[in-house]
């Protein structure tokens, strides 16, 4: 399995977070239709202006093909707009479960 740990900072603009969130709960009503997995997401409680989650697929070859997917579909060019001026930075770590890990 491939996991993505995906960091995101927002930009100091008013309500940047709770409209990054709404347009986030948009988003996730259509991943799995393209292939990517939800798995997690938290705030941070020492950082008003992070947001984490994870997102996962089953091998390298799958997350290549999802990602091309999800963010060539016509719901992404929907909500693209809203959710991409308010973050500031991205971090991505792309993940391969090792053999004793709880997630598989």
């Amino acid at each position: 399995m491939i996991y993505e740990l995906r960091i995101y900072r927002f930009h100091k603009v008013r309500n940047a977070k709770k409209k990054f969130l709404a347009g986030f709960t948009k988003a996730r009503r259509f991943m799995k239709k393209y292939g990517v997995t939800f798995v997690a997401a938290w705030e941070n409680p020492y950082r008003d202006d992070e947001f984490i989650w994870i997102r996962a697929f089953p091998n390298a070859k799958a997350r290549d093909k999802a990602i091309d997917a999800y963010y060539g579909s016509p719901e992404w060019a929907k909500i693209v707009d809203e959710i991409r001026p308010l973050i500031k930075r991205r971090e991505v770590r792309v993940m391969k479960s090792l053999p004793y890990s709880t997630l598989k």
